[in-house]
């Protein structure tokens, strides 16, 4: 099968973003506005308490103990987090929030009941499809997870629970994994894996639950440019975004963005020099640096925002116009995470960042 039929492309979808379309950039100016936001808590109290919200409450009354993945869907705003090992949900304008996965123990457990009475082991990403099913990126556990939405039922998709590399071309209960830390959903069936210190982006097909490798040899190594992702090596795939055109893959111990092309299969980088470093704003996203970047999402403009955790920093990415910014976020954070954009016809995108060990997220309208 060649790489370009896995992954081919489509016009409208969601995953991180609602109701999100590709749209052309404007010029500089415009960009500039577009991503300039009045920044605000969304979510957490910022202290590291013990979180009891199995029943609806107030978000800024929830301590989010290391909040990392974010998932916006047209049902509500998913969260993941890391030390209590849970997944909560929220609506879109922040009044209510509940645990709905997660007894807040470490552990894997729960197969086959409900999901809040399961445990995990630092849950790092959840994603959503059309139906609302979600899975979730069992980081620890080097596993994933799907949570059915009629049921709330919870199962193991992929992995066994024991760290390693095996079960390529094999379903997924034969498979294992490495601290999987993101997931995203092809719009083709399949949710890819940043297999992350197996050094891979592999494929879960969810009709057959095969698991392929797409990208990646296990080597510690930056790809190589103009060459089919399925030939070359990917060093630290931390995370994943997807749209119409392309997969979006950051490299944490890479430094850097790359590209690869839904149709062709043919794998670029966009940002970054692989080299670690906070430069090149205002300038050539190719020139610039990062320090162990760990989060993507795609804007409705179609540009990037990568969260570069180790700069406690948010980049913006402006492809039409080949520019890169630090965003001005009026907050200290400490080792954010996860981002998502929520997308709503007729009104400007809200940017969202888990600034994770301060235990809260950030919402930039």
């Amino acid at each position: 099968m060649r790489f370009a039929n896995r992954f081919p492309s489509f016009g409208l979808f969601v995953t991180s973003v609602f109701l999100f379309q590709l749209a052309s950039a404007g010029s500089a100016v415009h960009a500039q506005q577009s991503h300039s936001r009045s920044w605000s808590i969304f979510a957490g109290t910022g202290k590291p308490d013990s979180p009891i919200a199995v029943q609806p409450s107030d978000p800024k009354t929830v301590a989010l103990q290391n909040v990392y993945g974010i998932e916006v869907t047209a049902d509500g705003i998913f969260f993941s987090t890391v030390d209590d090992h849970s997944i909560w949900k929220s609506d879109h304008d922040g009044t209510t929030i509940r645990r709905i996965a997660g007894t807040g123990e470490k552990g894997l457990s729960g197969d086959g009941g409900p999901a809040i009475e399961a445990t995990f082991n630092a849950p790092h990403e959840i994603r959503a499809d059309r139906d609302g099913n979600l899975f979730v990126a069992d980081t620890r556990n080097h596993c994933i997870r799907r949570i059915d939405a009629a049921s709330g039922v919870i199962e193991t998709l992929a992995g066994d629970g024991v760290e390693g590399f095996r079960g390529d071309g094999e379903t997924g209960d034969k498979a294992r994994f490495s601290q999987p830390h993101s997931i995203v959903l092809d719009g083709d069936g399949g949710l890819l894996v940043a297999d992350t210190t197996n050094h891979r982006l592999r494929r879960i097909d969810l009709e057959t639950r095969i698991v392929t490798t797409v990208s990646g040899d296990g080597q510690r190594k930056l790809p190589q440019e103009g060459k089919l992702a399925s030939e070359v090596s990917v060093f630290g795939p931390r995370s994943l975004a997807i749209d119409a055109q392309a997969i979006w893959l950051v490299l944490r111990e890479g430094n850097s963005v790359w590209r690869i092309d839904r149709q062709s299969g043919w794998i670029n980088r966009v940002a970054g020099t692989g080299k670690q470093g906070h430069s090149g704003d205002g300038g050539d996203p190719l020139s610039a640096t990062f320090r162990g970047p760990k989060g993507i999402a795609v804007d409705s403009a179609g540009n990037l925002l990568v969260v570069d955790t180790e700069n406690q920093a948010m980049r913006y990415v402006d492809l039409g116009n080949n520019v890169i910014d630090t965003m001005k976020i009026p907050f200290k954070m400490k080792r954010p995470h996860g981002t998502a954009v929520l997308s709503r016809e007729g009104n400007q995108d809200v940017y969202f960042v888990s600034d994770s060990e301060n235990h809260r997220v950030l919402a930039g309208r």
